[in-house]
Order: C-alpha cells, then sequence, then structure tokens
C-alpha cells in the first residue's frame, strides 16, 4: 500500500496535477492503549525524488469514536494536562532513510467531544499532493510540510552536500604539533612552546583550529562547512608576543544564559600549530579585540568541579565534595566591574529527597528541593535568582537542609556586564604542548561500505586489519579503517569528542553518489564507558586512548530515561542528531551500527576470530537450524506469552527451523537457601547453549549478573561456557548488558570472554518496558531472519530497519528503543539456510498428493527428498521427526509471578528421530523405526531438516507437517532392550576406575528396532542415576544422536556436575523404540585434581612446509581443560607458544599452526622440539614432547 501511494503521487506530479491517496485504518486495542505512555499513531509514505517540487495536506475522514475507559482517562490526566481536541491533529514531516523521503503522519488518537473522552479506532486517511506552481529548483523549500529539516542549509560556498568538505585536509602535508588550552581566553604562543613541537622560528608558527566547545548535535549545513577540517585562527603580534584567542570546554548560548554546556567528552580544547613559509594570517590589535569580545563567556562566573556520578551512564557528572545534613558550600563569586546586577544559578543533585537553602551576602534567596521518581537514582534541581546590590566579593552559600548527601553540578552568575577587555601587554598564559602528529588525511579516505573506528592507541590495528582483509575477500566490502584520534583531529579541532565519528561518516555520506557508494556499515572497535573523561573514581585509572567514546543521553539519573545510543553515529541526514526521543520530528538510522567491546588485544583477536570462523561456516552443522525461544515467569505471565507470541510468529514466518520452547513455570521450581530457583530450565538451555543454536531469545527479567530472578543463568555461566557452535543471542530484558559501564554483564562477556559464548549479543543496556520489548523483539526477530535478493540481512542491518519501523509506525517513540544495543559485527549475517530441501515422499507416498500419510508405531518410516535446484549438492542431511503439538498448562508454581490462570501453549517437545546421512546430486533417503511412545493424539507430526554440502559453502533446510505418527496393529517381534556400552572419560575406563571431580559420562546404544528417545511413556527416559539419588538424575534424550548413516546405532552423553572425591555409582537406563529396556551400571573413585594423561602427541604433516596441525588425544574426553603447546629450537629457546584455557574437548583436541613465531617470522629449515602440557581442574600438568622437521617454509 506504501508503495502505491507512492508511485499514485509520484505519476500525478509529473502532471502537474494534484494527487491524492487513501486508506482505511481499524487501529487495535494495543495501538490505542493508554498505559504507560500516551498512544500515538504514525504511518510513514514513501515519496518520489522531486517531493520538494509539491506541498502536502493530510486529513482524517470518516472518524468512529469509542469511549475511554475511567482507567483510561486516569491514566491520561496522569501523564498529561493538555486539553484533548475534538478531532485528532495530523502531523507531517519530512523524514530520510538514506536519503530516501517519506512523509510521516502521525496524531494521538484521544480526543474530548461530546462531552466524552473517546479513542480514534476506526477512519480514512487521506494525503493530497499538489504541485507547486514554481520551479523545483528556485522553489526546494516550498511545500507545507518541511521538505528538509528547518535547521539544515547551504550556503552558496556549497552548491551541493558533496562540496561541504576540502578534498584534502591541512594535516595532510606539513609538520604538525597539537597543544590544549583548559578554558576560553587569550593565550601567548612562545618561543619555548615552538621549540618544544620542534619549530625554531617563532613568527612562522601558525595556528589552526576551533577548540575545545561541544559541536552542535544537530547536523547543520553552514556548521558543517564553518568547522570542516582545521582553519586558521589570526594571531596578534603585541610587542613582539603572538596571542591568539581560543575555545575551551564550556560554552554559552548567550550573554544571558543561565547554563552553560559543557563537553562531556574532553576537559581541553585543542588546536595545532605548525610552520612554514607562508605568512601566519594576523589582526592588529584593535581588529583582534573585536573578533571576540565582548564574547557570551564575558559576562559569566562559573564554579564547576566534575568527579562524581550518582549513575553510571549520562553525561553530566556532579562535584566530588557530599554536602551532609547541615554541612555548607561556600563560593566567593567577583563580578566584573561595573556590573550592578546578576542572575545566579545553582544546580543541586541528590541520591535521595533533600533540600538546599540558598544564600548570597547573607540574604536567603529561596530553597531547592529535590525529590526522586521511579527508577532514578538521583535527581537535580535548579534555582535562577536575581541578584542587585552586588558586594566587591559576593558569598554565595548553600546549606543542605533536610536528607543529603547531596553535591552541587555548578554555581554560575550572569552578569549585566561583560569582564573588562583584555589588556593586550598584559602577561597571558601559554597552550601546553601535547604532542606531534604525523601527516593524515581523512578528508581523501575513498567511499567505503564498512568504516572501523579503533581507539587511540592503535593497539587493535592489527586486529582490525584482520577483519577488514575478511570482509574485503569474503564480502567484497569496501572498508576504512580509522583511529578516533586522527578523526578527532580533522573532524573536531582535536579535542575528543563523539561528534567527530559522526561527521566523518556524514562527509562520506554526503559524497555518495547513489546508494550502493553510502556506508553501509559502522564498527565500533573498542569498549567505551559513560564516563568519558575518566574522573570518576571508577574510571580514572583507566586510559582514555584505549577507548572509544559513548554518546550519552543529557538525563544522568534515571535507569530508564538514561541511555547511551550507539545509534547516534548514524543519523546522518540534514537536521538529524537531536529528534531521537520526539514524537513528530523523527531521525532514522542510516547506517548500520555495531560495537566490539574490547580494550585489550585478546580481547580483540577473540572477537575477530568468533567473525571470521562463523562467516567461513567453520562449525556448519543442524545446530543451526535450531531457535530456542525462553520466557521468565514474571509479570503475570506476560514475558511467557511475549515469548510465545514471537516463537509461534517466526514459526509461521520461517517454518523450516526447529523452534524450541522453555516457559520458566512449565517446571518445578525449588526453593533454597538463596532464593528460588528452576535447575531444570539452568539445564535446559545451558545443554542447548553448548550444542548450539542459531538464536537464543530470551523474554523477562535480567539484570547484567543474571537472568531472571531465578538466576537461571549467571554472568559466570558465559564464563564457563565452553561452546563452539555460536549463537546470536537476542535479550528483551532489562540492564542485561551496560557495555558503558565497568562492571560484568551478559553482552561483554558473551562476546569478548572467550572463545565460546555468543557470536554477537543484541540487549539492552538500562531498564527497559516490557510492553515496547516486544516490539522491537519481533522487529529484530523477522528482520534478522529475512533475506534480500537471496541473501540474509546482516544482524547490524536488521537491527537498523527494526528501530527505523518502529519509529515509522509509532510502535515506539519512546527511550526504550535507544536501550539497545548490537554487540558484534554489524556486516556479519546470520547463518542461515538459502537452499530449500523439499520431502518428496514418506513410506513411498507422494506428500505432494496426499494431506496425511499415516506412519505407524513400530514400522519403518522412510523419507525421500531433494534439494530445490541442487543437482550438483552433495554433502550430509540431518533429518529430526518430531512428534504432534502438545497443549503444555504451567503449574503457578508459588514463586511465579501469576495472578490468575495459569498460562498454557503449545510445544513440541519429542524428538523421534535424529540422525545424519549422506546426501548426493541433491537427494537423500532416510529410513527409521517409528517408537511406540507417541503421543497417539491424531495430529501431524513435524519433519525438519537441514543440509550442508563438502564444502560448507551452501546451507538448505526445509519442513514438512504431512506426517501423522499414530496407532499400530504390528506385532512386536523385538523382546529385548539395547546393547549398552558405557563409560567415564575414556573408552578404556575400567569399573571402580578412578576419575576426576567432573567426570564424563559417554553411552553408546545399539538396537536393531532402534532406540527410544521420545521420552514420552513413563519412566522411559534415558535416565542416568549418580549414587541412586533422585537430586542426580538427568535426563540424557536430548544428548542422543544417531551414528552417522544409522538408526540403530548411537550414543548420548552428559558432563557430570562436580562430585566429592570418593567412592560413586551410576546407573543409565535406556528403552528401544518397542519399549524394551536395559540398565548398565558403573563404579568409580572420584580424586581431585587428577592428572590427566596424555595418550599422544603429534602433527598432521612431519615434515611440514607451511603448516601442520598438533593433535593431542587424553583420557578427559569432554571435561574442561587447559592446554599449552610450547615450540623450541634444539638450543632450548623458546619460539612459539599456544595456550587456552578452559577448552572442552573431546579425547582429541587439535590446534593449526601457520609455522609462525611468535616475533612474526616464519620459521625456518630445520629441526624443532614441540611441548604438549595438559591439566583439568587445578591438576598439576601432564607433559609430552616430539620433533618437528620444518622445510621450505618460504
Amino acid at each position: 500500500m506504501q508503495k502505491l501511494y507512492a508511485v499514485i503521487i509520484f505519476l500525478l506530479l509529473q502532471c502537474g496535477l494534484t494527487a491524492h491517496a487513501q486508506r482505511f485504518f481499524n487501529l487495535t486495542s494495543e495501538q490505542v492503549s493508554v498505559d504507560s505512555v500516551i498512544p500515538s499513531f504514525s504511518y510513514s509514505v514513501p515519496l518520489p525524488d522531486n517531493y520538494a517540487d509539491s506541498t502536502y495536506s493530510v486529513s482524517i475522514l470518516y472518524p468512529e469514536f469509542i469511549d475511554m475507559s475511567d482507567a483510561d482517562i486516569a491514566n491520561y490526566h496522569r501523564m498529561s494536562q493538555r486539553t484533548l481536541p475534538a478531532l485528532p491533529t495530523a502531523e507531517s514531516n519530512i523524514i530520510f532513510d538514506r536519503k530516501r523521503p517519506s512523509l510521516l503522519v502521525s496524531f494521538c488518537p484521544l480526543v474530548y467531544r461530546d462531552g466524552k473522552y473517546q479513542i480514534l479506532v476506526s477512519f480514512m486517511l487521506r494525503i493530497d499532493a499538489k504541485a507547486n506552481k514554481q520551479s523545483a529548483k528556485s522553489h526546494a523549500k516550498s511545500s507545507i510540510v518541511s521538505a528538509a529539516p528547518a535547521t539544515a542549509s547551504v550556503t552558496a560556498t556549497a552548491t551541493t552536500a558533496a562540496d561541504r568538505y576540502a578534498a584534502h585536509s591541512v594535516l595532510a602535508e606539513g609538520s604538525w604539533a597539537k597543544i590544549r588550552v583548559p578554558a576560553t581566553g587569550v593565550y601567548e604562543l612562545t618561543a619555548a612552546l615552538a621549540r618544544q613541537a620542534g619549530f625554531s622560528d617563532i613568527s612562522k608558527v601558525r595556528v589552526y583550529g576551533y577548540g575545545g566547545n561541544l559541536q552542535k548535535e544537530i547536523l547543520d549545513g553552514n556548521d558543517l562547512i564553518t568547522y570542516d577540517d582545521l582553519k586558521e585562527v589570526p594571531t596578534c603580534n603585541v610587542n613582539g608576543h603572538r596571542l591568539f584567542y581560543a575555545k575551551g570546554p564550556v560554552s554559552w548560548s548567550s550573554k544571558e544564559a543561565t547554563r552553560r554546556t559543557r563537553n562531556p567528552y574532553s576537559d581541553y580544547g585543542y588546536y595545532f600549530i605548525t610552520s612554514g613559509d607562508a605568512t601566519p594570517a594576523s589582526l592588529d590589535s584593535t581588529a583582534f579585540l573585536d573578533s571576540f569580545y565582548p564574547a557570551a563567556d564575558d559576562y559569566h562566573s562559573l564554579y564547576e568541579v566534575d568527579g562524581y556520578s550518582w549513575f553510571p551512564g549520562g553525561r553530566n557528572l556532579f562535584d566530588n565534595e557530599a554536602l551532609a545534613l547541615g554541612q555548607t558550600k561556600t563560593l566567593i563569586l567577583s563580578h566584573p566591574k561595573g556590573a550592578t546586577s546578576g542572575r545566579l544559578s545553582v544546580n543541586i543533585s541528590a541520591g535521595s529527597a533533600s533540600t538546599a537553602q540558598v544564600t548570597v551576602n547573607g540574604n536567603t534567596m529561596g530553597s531547592l528541593s529535590i525529590t526522586l521518581g521511579d527508577y532514578d537514582k538521583g535527581n537535580e534541581r535548579m534555582g535562577v535568582y536575581d541578584l542587585s546590590n552586588l558586594s566587591d566579593a559576593d558569598t554565595v552559600k548553600v546549606t543542605v537542609t533536610a536528607g543529603g548527601p547531596m553535591r552541587l553540578d555548578f554555581v554560575s552568575v550572569a552578569w549585566d556586564a561583560p569582564a573588562p577587555k583584555p589588556t593586550l601587554t598584559a602577561a597571558f598564559p601559554t597552550p601546553q604542548y601535547v604532542c606531534n602528529i604525523t601527516n593524515q588525511d581523512h578528508h581523501a579516505d575513498a567511499q567505503a561500505d564498512m568504516v572501523i573506528i579503533i581507539p587511540t592507541s592503535q593497539k587493535l590495528l592489527a586486529q582490525a586489519r584482520r577483519l577488514a582483509a575478511f570482509h574485503e575477500q569474503h564480502d567484497s566490502l569496501r572498508v576504512n579503517i580509522v583511529p578516533a584520534d586522527e578523526l578527532y583531529n580533522e573532524f573536531s579541532s582535536g579535542t575528543p569528542d563523539a561528534n567527530a565519528y559522526r561527521r566523518y561518516m556524514k562527509m562520506l555520506y554526503d559524497r555518495a553518489q547513489s546508494d550502493a557508494d553510502m556506508p553501509r556499515y559502522l564498527l565500533l572497535f573498542g569498549a567505551g564507558v559513560w564516563d568519558n573523561r575518566m574522573l570518576t573514581s571508577d574510571c580514572r585509572n583507566l586510559d582514555a586512548d584505549d577507548y572509544l567514546l559513548c554518546y550519552e543521553s543529557e538525563n544522568s539519573f534515571n535507569q530508564v530515561e538514561c541511555y547511551v545510543d550507539d545509534g547516534f553515529f548514524t543519523y546522518l541526514d540534514d537536521g538529524e542528531g537531536v529528534n531521537l526521543t520526539n514524537v513528530s520530528k523523527r531521525d532514522l538510522s542510516d547506517v548500520a551500527v555495531g560495537r566490539f567491546p574490547v580494550s585489550t588485544v585478546d580481547q580483540a583477536k577473540i572477537m575477530v576470530d568468533k567473525v571470521i570462523n562463523y562467516a567461513t561456516n567453520v562449525n556448519a552443522g543442524a545446530w543451526q537450524n535450531t531457535i530456542m525461544f525462553m520466557g521468565d515467569d514474571g509479570n503475570d505471565n506476560l514475558h511467557m506469552e511475549h515469548a510465545d507470541e514471537a516463537a509461534e510468529t517466526i514459526a509461521a514466518l520461517y517454518p523450516d527451523y526447529q523452534i524450541k520452547k522453555v516457559m520458566w513455570d512449565a517446571y518445578k521450581e525449588e526453593v533454597t537457601s538463596v532464593g528460588n530457583r528452576y535447575p531444570e530450565v539452568s539445564e535446559i538451555i545451558k545443554q542447548q547453549q553448548q550444542q548450539g543454536a542459531l538464536i537464543m531469545d530470551y523474554v523477562g527479567h535480567g539484570r547484567a549478573d543474571w537472568m531472571s530472578h531465578e538466576a537461571v543463568l549467571t554472568v559466570n555461566d558465559f564464563k564457563s561456557f565452553t561452546n563452539k557452535n555460536l549463537p546470536l543471542w537476542i535479550t528483551a530484558s532489562c540492564d542485561i548488558m551496560p557495555f558503558d559501564g565497568i562492571e560484568e554483564n551478559f553482552g561483554v562477556t558473551a562476546v569478548a570472554n572467550n572463545e565460546s559464548g555468543a557470536v554477537a549479543f543484541f540487549g539492552t543496556t538500562r531498564t527497559v518496558y516490557a510492553t515496547y520489548n516486544r516490539v522491537i523483539n519481533m522487529a529484530y526477530l523477522r528482520y534478522v531472519l529475512s533475506q534480500k535478493n537471496g541473501k540474509p540481512i546482516t544482524i547490524g542491518e536488521a537491527q537498523r530497519l527494526a528501530k527505523n519501523e518502529i519509529i515509522n509506525n509509532g510502535a515506539d517513540l519512546t527511550t526504550n528503543k535507544l536501550q539497545y544495543s548490537l554487540l558484534g559485527d554489524p556486516a556479519l549475517a546470520l547463518q542461515q539456510p538459502t537452499a530449500k530441501i523439499v520431502i518428496d515422499s514418506i513410506n513411498g507416498l507422494l506428500t505432494s498428493a496426499s494431506s496425511h500419510i499415516v506412519a505407524k508405531a513400530g514400522s519403518k518410516a522412510r523419507i525421500a527428498g531433494h534439494i530445490v535446484n541442487g543437482d550438483s549438492f552433495n554433502g550430509t542431511i540431518t533429518l529430526q521427526a518430531l512428534d504432534s503439538k502438545l497443549l503444555v498448562t504451567c503449574r503457578k508454581n508459588p514463586g511465579a509471578d501469576v495472578e490468575n490462570d495459569a498460562f498454557t501453549f503449545y510445544s513440541r517437545d519429542k524428538t523421534v528421530y535424529s540422525g545424519t546421512n549422506y546426501i548426493r546430486n541433491g537427494k537423500f533417503d532416510i529410513s527409521f523405526t517409528v517408537p511406540y511412545d507417541l503421543n497417539y493424539n491424531g495430529s501431524t507430526g513435524l519433519i525438519t531438516t537441514f543440509a550442508v554440502n563438502d564444502d560448507k559453502t551452501l546451507t538448505a533446510h526445509g519442513s514438512n507437517e504431512n506426517i501423522i505418527l499414530g496407532s499400530t496393529d504390528i506385532t512386536k517381534t523385538d523382546s529385548l532392550g539395547p546393547k549398552i556400552f558405557c563409560y567415564l572419560n575414556t573408552p578404556d575406563f575400567t569399573d571402580g576406575g578412578t576419575v576426576n571431580t567432573e567426570p564424563y559420562f559417554v553411552a553408546q546404544l545399539s538396537d536393531s528396532s532402534g532406540i527410544n528417545a521420545t521420552g514420552n511413556g513413563i519412566g522411559h527416559d534415558m535416565e542416568l542415576v549418580i549414587d541412586g539419588n533422585s537430586a542426580t538424575t538427568y535426563s540424557l534424550n536430548d544428548n542422543f544422536q544417531y551414528d552417522f548413516g544409522s538408526s540403530t546405532t548411537g550414543y548420548t552423553y552428559y558432563n557430570i556436575p562436580a562430585l566429592e572425591p570418593g567412592k560413586h555409582s551410576l546407573r543409565f537406563r535406556a528403552w528401544d523404540t518397542m519399549n524394551n529396556v536395559s540398565t548398565a551400571t558403573l563404579n568409580f573413585n572420584v580424586v581431585k585434581s587428577l592428572e590427566p594423561t596424555i595418550s599422544s602427541v603429534a602433527v598432521s604433516k612431519n615434515p611440514a612446509s607451511t603448516s601442520t596441525t598438533f593433535i593431542i588425544t587424553h583420557n578427559f574426553g569432554g571435561c574442561n581443560m587447559d592446554v599449552t603447546i610450547d615450540v623450541f629450537d634444539m638450543s632450548g629457546r623458546q619460539l612459539w607458544t599456544y595456550s587456552e584455557t578452559g577448552a572442552q574437548t573431546g579425547n582429541a583436541y587439535t590446534v593449526d599452526w601457520d609455522l609462525t613465531q611468535s616475533n612474526g617470522q616464519k620459521l625456518q629449515t630445520g629441526v624443532y622440539l614441540y611441548r604438549v602440557r595438559l591439566s583439568a581442574n587445578g591438576s598439576s600438568k601432564a607433559s609430552k614432547a616430539q620433533k618437528l622437521i620444518v622445510v621450505n617454509n618460504n
């Protein structure tokens, strides 16, 4: 419909006619709910490129209303005192998405008419577009609705947006040094300063830059021209003294301003000096003074000391000094000569309800009271007072009279007269020398698909280059790597300012001649903290050069309203940057953004390794066809409802994925000394994490270090995970990944802590609302699983599209969406299957001709199929047959937040068969025995398939619901249970043997009738019992896998949790498909810190010429191992070392090596010694060494 609107408007306007389009809308109860926010309706219509040639108007026709409930009326008055109109007033604005214009229509559907509060629920929206009589060129901004943001303009010096920018930076040539000043004022260039910078002649030194004032956060064309690159600053020579006027980090909007604007990224203003043959720009003393005096700064006095934060978020800091009840802060403010009055501003802050009294020269000016609302960790209050009858020195006192402790934010006075004009013959301070810089020229950078910004220290440069090279080769992306300080140098006068990142992106964006030429991805390759200046006790020991800046909100107190938004760097159309929560003017993201929250080389390598391994599908497998949805038991079933809705929606949109649901209240809750727990839920999720999944999606309560009040997962769990099959984690939950804080959190730990965890994490940095979480979770899932032109949409682009969608449709106009960030590579796409598998027949019956095909219990089921257009597809296929859906009724556990009915949902939990076989020339044929343990409810089962070709470059999946797994008249001929061979850690284990504290159990099973892994029958689970204790009884159904190509043999496994030293026993029980049972038992002795035994060490190539693989076998299969490999020359000099902590292995562990030493040099021809050391659970290290021969390693 939106495209149709655009086509109609475009065609009619080409003919110079009035165009109109109309559409009826029926709003849902959800859309007009008056709950925590006032509802808003939004609708956007794409416009043609010549949109500016027209005038647009919007009408609401044929309205129908319903009465508001008493609760709705009360909620509205709680949130607003505004008088409602009789008919909604539609606001219209032009918005841009990657330079593509749309008409955005929005209004509040609440009205007051005929003496009633009502809601507009049905109407026709009509949009009229009338061609302007004037030419488009002369009247580009003539529409009723702004054709471009009002603040966006281009002066005559730039005919196009691309012309705003210099072709080259002045820093590209010559010798340059960086200097800085702490405050605005006149400074002297001295010979000593010039010598520090390496310049011998002070008369030839020139100054460039514009200092430390915070740049405007709204993108304005004139501003972009004025502050592009570096302009020369004229100096004034007074009696041989070179003077210039510099701007510090504090500015004032006017001489009457009562609140300063502080640069939250720097305490200094930076400039550059250079020397050469060119004559420095200069002004005589009169012109010099006239160029800046009197400035707004000259009318103000300011006290401000930053160093404390009430909440780890937001851009504002507060005084280090805490004032307790009864304490007073005394300040002496000297007014300028000639001033007779002023306006005093006092801004105080507190972490609890507090009151302070303000006096000036003993006279009480008033009291300031602070109250805290929901989710406030502190608050502030500002008082503005008129001053008269000034003394020579005015004494301001702020006394805490209630509550406390309290801290000052700032105290300032706007005087009615400026400070005296500077006497240019006086002594002036000298700027501080910072460093000399090398030449740079990012203004000449080529257009890029991807920009990677790294911290100033450039410690992470090598890893950034690895990633860039990979994207260039694997994805054909053009990649620019830019250090943060070099962006500051060219785009913010050398002063740290997050706007510099954005202005670089804006330059590339404005220069792009087509959509294909625009930047698509921004990767912030570095950690960040909310305290960008690193003044607080939490951050002052950090090295700013190892971090990137964070864009933080003005609100620095509230857990909901405070936010950190990496998306700020992607609002690139003129006029954008300040409308992040504006209900009528909405900034849309133009570039997909993600962040690597890393500050060390090791962390960076981990994340780059994850991206490369994932993108090249090193671990391709059926785990990539699984999506797990998890729902917390809180908020009266709301989280489970949202998780179930997401699961069902995705299952309907993408039926070929295997959908798993884990709803907390469907499992038994246990009461422990540390609170309520769901041990079975924890185990299921950890098990799935270990196996891997395409997506793990959680809805519910959370905080930085645990998931749900029952701590189903903790941040320590993510530290200990050893999975190599990496999912994308999505969490619609509070505070799960405040990456701009210093505390450990799920998101950062999952992506950067070790080689396991997650390939990326999409979650929240602050407290969020469940209603809005549902919206963005659903939107992100839809996009991240979508494809465009046959290619999966990347995880970063999915975030961009999801946020833009919920802004455009009005589903979230709050800060909630800003709380979501992506930790990961925005250019990475999920490993979605791109080919389609079709099941052609079941037991010889064509699925295309039969709606339902019955496979009887006890019979063989034969499944045959093919890959569409896959005649050359050769590889492996995994087939899973699932029993019919069952209705699950939750338990209403005592700790669950359930007020009324127990939650119910449908789920397919029972696996009838799961096996892997070959697929040749795109065709497959798999058979298995249907077990007797079935639901027998007459509903259809589900067959899902996943295939990967031999070189792991192509995957496919498919599904079919034609099969009914039903009753049988087949006579059982098998009365024997499956054969069981089980062991701990290694097949060489003997009954009564010694094991470590966390042994790895394996059971190999065989039965001519097949193995029963459904667990449908009462007591028919594959069950492992330790020491006959019900508390240590584990179901191994989900771990069972048939051997490759078999439906009669397979295995299951389990990592037994830590056991106390001493003697123990286990019993394992399994059933075949005919419901015959077998049992096996083992006795074993647990020894703490048991040293592993290395069976053998070898290399895949010996002699080796370019690479080799170390192969280590040991007796601690499935256990977490600490592995160290050292390579020495024959004189004992260490040349290379490799180590991994907590590596989970089978009985074999492999490491690839490119025969390159630790210093980067290639190993020369010769004989070397390699040594392997292994340990587990704090044991001593087992060691074994062998020789390696290297030849022709050129």
